[in-house]
């Protein structure tokens, strides 16, 4: 057999070089590693939890900002009510003043004409 260089190889080197490599050995954690992966992983989910509440959240805003806001109509409160009612009684009352007061300039300027017609003869 030839190799990429051309070089011929006994079967011994080519078994030796087709042999599966040895994996580096892995050993298994303590009980104090296992207590701080633990640890961590709760950390973790505890974050995360909190990170999709928040994300929650913003969703709700811009799903709620997207929206138009609605307008609503709703009868005046009782309260506008009361002040339309006392504005206009006073309107009323102010108009009724002035009347009373007109009438009564009307009713002197009679009088001075009737005595201004008297002295003319």
């Amino acid at each position: 057999m030839s190799s990429e260089s051309g070089q011929r190889l006994s079967m011994e080197e080519l078994k030796r070089r087709n042999l599966p490599q040895p994996t580096p050995s892995q050993s298994c954690p303590s009980c104090e590693e296992w207590a701080q992966l633990l640890t961590a992983l709760s950390t973790a989910q505890e974050q995360f939890d909190a990170l999709n509440q928040e994300l929650a959240a913003l969703q709700a805003q811009l799903k709620q900002a997207g929206k138009r806001k609605e307008r609503s109509i709703s009868p005046p409160s009782l309260e506008t009510a009361m002040s339309v009612m006392v504005w206009l009684a006073l309107l009323l009352l102010g108009t009724m003043v002035g009347m009373v007061v007109l009438q009564v300039i009307w009713s002197g300027l009679a009088a001075l004409w009737s005595a201004v017609r008297l002295l003319i003869p």
